[in-house]
């Protein structure tokens, strides 16, 4: 598999430069047929320039993982209300904290992770069934329980929902640099020529093919 070439401009930078070393090209065409180069080149280099222009922007996926973290948290909120109203209860109908801690060793919800917090909310359904007789008498009954695993169920899709939207960014992420180092490539094979041409004919004109690349603090020469 051909090894990716790695470049630091911005997406606004690297569609100016492929513009500008296209629009010299055409302009030098004649001055490059020694090199090879032709219009095929120019036309290859505006097709990438195209295909990265209409290619999805980061910003777009980006939204989607805040918009999904964010109904995360909400159910997570639901779900830590549900748990932290049954421990209340539970602490009623237990005669000790001892009692309360061979349970719920932990009670501190906030904080935990996704995983660890649908944990004690499934543990809460199996010891509900342990004291659903004491607990029935303090609102804690099969219609509770019955609200809370639909809560754990909500959860978890959000989990996977979110899962899922950072993994469509990643993708898109993985995409785009792919296709921006094709068209970096092109625009580099021809910003080369340029240069070859005019370093000791123009230096004006030379420095117009110049990419400047910003990677490891040194000026492309």
């Amino acid at each position: 598999m051909k090894r990716s070439i790695t470049y630091n401009y911005s997406s606004a930078e690297i569609i100016e430069r492929g513009e500008t070393i296209s629009l010299l090209t055409k302009q030098d065409l004649g001055n490059f047929e020694k090199f090879g180069v032709t219009q095929k080149d120019i036309d290859q280099l505006e097709k990438k320039l195209a295909e990265y222009r209409k290619f999805p922007e980061d910003g777009t996926f980006a939204e989607k993982v805040r918009e999904k973290t964010h109904l995360k948290y909400d159910a997570e909120d639901k779900l830590i209300t549900q748990i932290r109203n049954f421990f209340l209860q539970f602490s009623i109908i237990v005669p000790t904290k001892k009692e309360t801690k061979k349970y719920f060793p932990s009670q501190k919800l906030t904080g935990l992770k996704s995983h660890e917090l649908i944990e004690i909310g499934e543990k809460v359904v199996t010891v509900f069934k342990k004291f659903k007789e004491k607990l029935s008498k303090h609102e804690i009954n099969d219609q509770y329980i019955a609200e809370l695993r639909q809560q754990i169920s909500a959860t978890k899709k959000t989990l996977k929902v979110l899962e899922s939207a950072r993994n469509e960014r990643v993708k898109n992420t993985t995409k785009r640099r792919e296709l921006g180092s094709m068209l970096y490539e092109k625009i580099a094979k021809l910003s080369h020529y340029g240069k070859t041409y005019w370093k000791e004919r123009d230096p004006e004109r030379y420095k117009a093919y110049l990419l400047y690349v910003k990677n490891e603090a040194k000026n492309d020469d």
